[in-house]
């Protein structure tokens, strides 16, 4: 028994070695030369694995590059719209940010980060614009408003439709946060003050001209 946990968890270390090998890869390719010049061929010779190990971990080049999609903890997502409920569109963007955060805090996450403020589109596209991350937001989202009624804005829809209007504008702020932090040459982790900059500005244009 002892020697099939321990081939278990050599096994398990493998694997898990692996992943991290061809993330590293994917995000390195693009971290140095753009997200649309990685390949899995590329990936594969860097990381020394066949293209058929590759898909065996990743189901697209996309999630080897910008990661799984996101999870979201019930702990941090209610502290996150407690402290925002004033403004859930800058509270979802906040929870998306922190939810990246908690996947970890290296080199490769810092990485990925870089990617998303030289190349903002790519949130939008392909990484927090995903169907499964914004379904598990706009859930997310939906079941605060059902526990917390007051804090709803559209009096002639209901709280899914709401929760779903609120992750579309937040994946824009989102879009819009990573340009400014690339202009303006920051890092990860970014003010939660650059979110409320940008969304002043939406508030702006939303603003029918007198």
């Amino acid at each position: 028994i002892e020697g099939r946990v321990m081939t278990e968890g050599l096994r398990g270390r493998k694997m898990r070695l692996a992943r991290r090998a061809m993330e590293e890869a994917a995000v390195g390719l693009a971290y140095d030369d753009g997200v649309q010049a990685v390949t899995v061929d590329r990936v594969c010779a860097i990381a020394m694995v066949s293209r058929s190990t590759f898909f065996n971990y990743f189901p697209s080049l996309e999630h080897a590059i910008f990661g799984p999609a996101l999870t979201y903890d019930l702990a941090l997502t209610e502290r996150i719209l407690a402290a925002h409920e004033d403004d859930l569109v800058v509270a979802a963007s906040l929870i998306v940010m922190e939810s990246v955060r908690g996947q970890g805090d290296d080199e490769l996450l810092r990485k990925r980060f870089a990617l998303f403020a030289r190349e903002p589109g790519t949130t939008t596209t392909v990484s927090w614009a995903a169907g499964t991350s914004r379904a598990g937001l706009q859930e997310v989202i939906k079941r605060w408003l059902d526990k917390h009624p007051a804090s709803a804005r559209l009096v002639d829809a209901d709280h899914a439709t709401e929760a779903r209007m609120i992750v579309n504008f937040s994946v824009t702020l989102g879009d819009e946060v990573m340009r400014l932090v690339g202009e303006d040459g920051g890092d990860f982790p970014f003010d939660p003050a650059v979110f409320r900059t940008v969304r002043e500005r939406m508030q702006t244009l939303n603003a029918p001209a007198r």
